[in-house]
């Protein structure tokens, strides 16, 4: 399946960090809670185009995500904050 990572509550929590790659890929995180509590936190994306930085994409955390490096995504970083503890399940 892929690697799970464990998302402690209130911390941002990195899920990819890379540097000098700018292959595209796509990647599906289906994200599970311990308990029944909702799916509710923040999705920050930073990426760069070349050597260009773009400010930070801010998105609501939701259970199942795909996230989309480009050509030009030389530095590409996801990182998570959920109001919850939970497991990303990444593939």
């Amino acid at each position: 399946m892929g690697r799970a990572i464990h998302c402690p509550a209130e911390y941002w929590t990195t899920l990819f960090d890379h540097v000098f790659v700018q292959f595209p890929r796509t990647w599906i995180v289906v994200f599970r809670t311990v308990t029944a509590a909702p799916f509710t936190g923040e999705v920050r994306i930073t990426r760069t185009s070349w050597i260009f930085p773009n400010p930070p994409e801010l998105l609501p955390l939701e259970a199942t995500m795909q996230f989309e490096r480009g050509w030009w995504n030389t530095f590409y970083r996801v990182q998570i904050k959920p109001s919850h503890a939970l497991t990303a399940q990444i593939t």
